[in-house]
């Protein structure tokens, strides 16, 4: 788990915060925040955080948001790792903002895909892969001990940055976790670091689309 302690705010909490114009970064991805998004937050996708996140203010504090507060818990925490030292994360999301009759803003918005300069892959793509790639998995230890794909090395998401002599770069790298957003982070990541584009893979569904493929897993 991430060593950083993350504050927790209630919508009302939030609010006050919001009311005296404390920024809101909402974490999820475009067609989430085009639909509905808290009045004024700025979009910064989690698959796009480890790029962008020097956008974010350090001299100030900053509520983070996302769904239901997963993704925004993952954010903040990481952002405390990074010496961000006053990140608020909404607890229950966007969510349990609307519930607390809070504001939402369903104003259509036209919001542009950036394109990924690293390979989606399925998971009998993936597969295939598997004789000549690392398999990174950056999921917590945690989850990674309850099944991942074989022969892959845990290096969690937050401590990647610190890691990057351990990956090659002549081998193909494959990025995985549960869902493919935070794989997607590394990705994007790894690609800025340097790594060619050409060569980094992102398991798209995760470990949840490798073992729904009936794939095996290793424990």
């Amino acid at each position: 788990m991430y060593e950083t302690e993350v504050k927790d705010l209630s919508p009302e909490e939030a609010k006050r915060l919001y009311d005296q114009g404390v920024p809101f970064i909402d974490v999820r991805e475009v067609e989430e925040y085009a639909q509905a998004r808290i009045p004024g937050a700025r979009l910064l996708p989690l698959s796009e955080f480890m790029v962008r996140y020097g956008e974010i203010p350090k001299d100030t504090p900053v509520v983070l948001y996302c769904r239901t507060g997963n993704r925004s818990w993952q954010a903040a925490a990481w952002l405390g790792a990074q010496g961000y030292g006053n990140v608020l994360n909404l607890q229950g999301g966007i969510v349990r903002w609307y519930r607390a009759g809070l504001p939402v803003d369903t104003t259509p918005v036209e919001v542009g895909y950036a394109a990924t300069p690293f390979k989606e892959v399925g998971p009998h793509e993936a597969a295939r892969l598997l004789e000549k790639a690392f398999v990174v998995d950056v999921r917590e230890a945690w989850e990674y001990g309850e099944g991942h794909v074989p022969g892959a090395v845990n290096i969690p998401l937050s401590t990647l940055p610190q890691r990057l002599s351990e990956l090659p770069q002549d081998r193909p790298i494959l990025l995985v976790c549960n869902s493919g957003n935070r794989s997607g982070v590394a990705a994007d990541f790894l690609v800025q670091q340097g790594f060619p584009g050409e060569r980094v893979y992102n398991l798209e569904g995760g470990t949840y689309a490798w073992m729904g493929a009936g794939l095996p897993v290793e424990r």
